[in-house]
């Protein structure tokens, strides 16, 4: 679809022992000026979690779920000098992460990629708050993500309705069932000022996060990109 940004490439890593030093692999043929993105739980969040090394942006750090499981998410543009795995500092335990490099979008700013809040439930049925980014209505990439607690089908089956290509990651079934969690995302490409990302079904009902991500087009007008970059001023500007 020329015009929207495009997931290239992704990557997932399972990260089945426990560990403080999560090695998370990233995509392959990463080129300068893509957008990076990594979406990482750990089956215990105390320890906030932190990129080792440079260049990384976090734009999540949430352990408001009701488990014990911490979730986040980083986002780089890319500049040549990426390292795979990127090691994430977390709490010693097992993991899942999601990695993936997206093509067109508009350069990493404040308010490119756009987040919705971090929902946070108990249920089969993760489902994240609306997002109405900046710019009214444009060629966006959007992109549902979640995490959650146990040992469900990984990625779940089905996907948000409208969403494909789904991917998942999980810390597999060993031990107790709260040491493992699960991570998985799904996009789509719409022209909209607004998504509510909608329920994924997940096969087991436990403690879950999920977000709305939506990534801005590279083909921007530049009198609509001076307008919401004024926009982006006045409103952070307290």
């Amino acid at each position: 679809m020329p015009g929207f940004p495009q997931v290239i490439q992704t990557a997932a890593t399972n990260g089945t022992n426990t560990t403080t030093d999560a090695e998370v692999d990233l995509p392959t043929g990463i080129a300068a000026g893509d957008l990076l993105f990594i979406l990482h739980r750990s089956a215990i969040g105390l320890v906030a979690h932190d990129v080792n090394g440079g260049g990384w942006t976090k734009r999540l750090g949430s352990t408001a779920d009701g488990s014990d499981d911490g979730t986040s998410i980083f986002i780089r543009q890319a500049d040549g000098s990426e390292v795979s795995p990127v090691t994430i500092l977390q709490s010693n335990s097992k993991f899942a992460s999601l990695a993936w490099r997206i093509v067109g979008a508009d350069v990493l700013s404040i308010e490119n990629p756009g987040f919705s809040g971090a929902t946070t439930g108990n249920s089969t049925s993760p489902d994240p708050s609306n997002l109405t980014p900046f710019g009214g209505a444009l060629d966006y990439l959007w992109i549902w993500m979640g995490g959650w607690e146990g040992e469900q089908t990984s990625p779940p089956s089905g996907t948000p309705s409208g969403y494909s290509n789904p991917i998942g990651a999980s810390s597999g079934t060993a031990g107790v069932v709260t040491t493992n969690c699960r991570v998985a995302a799904a996009f789509k490409n719409a022209n909209a000022s607004s998504e509510d990302g909608g329920i994924w079904t997940i096969s087991a009902s436990d403690d879950w996060t999920a977000i709305v991500a939506s990534v801005r087009p590279n083909n921007i007008p530049p009198p609509l990109r001076a307008i919401q970059k004024a926009v982006i001023t006045r409103s952070f500007s307290w």
